[in-house]
């Protein structure tokens, strides 16, 4: 598996980006959101997933590490190439089924799930790092 099929510059601005949802989400007061502070909120969650996702999906295809045949699939075939850990993969892979009840049932969706995520995106923000730092330094 060669790193060098990895565009290395859309991989950090990808990670830039992420990053720009995650400082936004840490800025906001999640004690006292009224309606339109939720939807703000959800927005930038949801944003924030997105880019993990495609952050994801630019290193499963640069590093050659298969083919996903869902979302869920990418955390995966990370963790087969050893890029991230079992535990990493289970908590980034459980942050989708969020991401798509924010997409696709939003009406639905539980606001204290939301706001317990948006508390705890450490691994979020261990993923970027992580993922920084390996393409760096190439």
């Amino acid at each position: 598996m060669c790193q060098m099929s990895v565009d290395k510059s859309k991989v950090l601005f990808l990670v830039e980006q992420a990053k720009g949802y995650l400082k936004q989400i840490e800025t906001m007061d999640l004690k006292k959101l009224d309606d339109v502070g939720f939807d703000a909120l959800s927005m930038r969650l949801f944003s924030l997933l997105n880019k993990i996702i495609d952050l994801s999906e630019e290193v499963v295809k640069g590093e050659e590490l298969g083919m996903p045949m869902k979302i869920r699939d990418l955390f995966e075939l990370l963790r087969k190439g050893k890029i991230i850990s079992s535990k990493m993969c289970l908590e980034l892979s459980d942050l989708v089924f969020l991401r798509n009840g924010l997409s696709h049932r939003y009406d639905s969706i539980d606001e204290n799930r939301v706001i317990g995520v948006a508390k705890d995106l450490g691994t979020v923000r261990k993923f970027m790092e992580l993922i920084e730092k390996r393409y760096k330094k190439i």
